[in-house]
C-alpha cells in the first residue's frame, strides 16, 4: 500500500506537465545563451592574441581559464534551458524533457570544451616550433 502510492508519486512526478507550453522559457533560455556566447567569444579572441603575441604561460593561469569557462557555462546553461523547452512543447513531460537536455547538453558541451583545448595545444605548438626556427634557424 505505501510502495504503491510512492509509486504513484514518482509516476506523477515524470509525467507531470504544466498546463501552458514554456515559450516564455524558450525565449529565456536562447536569450541567456546569446548573451553568454559573446564574452566567451570575446574572452577566448582576447587570450589567443594576449598569447601570440607575449608567448607567456600567463595567458592560461586559473583565473583566465575561470574567465573563459564561466561564459561558457552560462552558454550551456541557456542552451539547456531552451532544449529542455523545445522537448517540452513537442509533448514531453517536464523532468524527462529536463533530464534529456541535461545529458544532452552536458556530453555535448564537454566534447566542444575538449576539442577547444586540442586546437589551443595545436596552435600553441605550432608557434612555439615557428619561434623556435626563427631563433634556430637550419642550414
Amino acid at each position: 500500500m505505501v510502495s504503491d502510492q510512492y509509486l504513484q508519486k514518482i509516476q506523477d512526478l515524470f509525467l507531470y506537465r504544466f498546463s501552458q507550453p514554456p515559450y516564455f522559457l524558450l525565449l529565456i533560455g536562447l536569450l541567456i545563451s546569446f548573451s553568454c556566447v559573446l564574452p566567451f567569444i570575446l574572452i577566448l579572441r582576447q587570450l589567443i592574441q594576449y598569447w601570440s603575441k607575449y608567448h607567456s604561460q600567463e595567458a592560461f593561469t586559473r583565473w583566465r581559464k575561470l574567465q573563459v569557462l564561466t561564459p561558457y557555462i552560462g552558454t550551456l546553461v541557456g542552451v539547456c534551458i531552451a532544449l529542455a523547452s523545445a522537448l517540452e512543447i513537442l509533448g514531453l513531460a517536464t523532468f524527462a524533457s529536463y533530464l534529456v537536455a541535461l545529458l544532452v547538453i552536458s556530453v555535448v558541451g564537454f566534447l566542444v570544451w575538449l576539442q577547444i583545448g586540442r586546437i589551443l595545444s595545436k596552435n600553441l605548438v605550432r608557434s612555439y616550433l615557428s619561434e623556435s626556427k626563427e631563433l634556430f634557424p637550419q642550414k
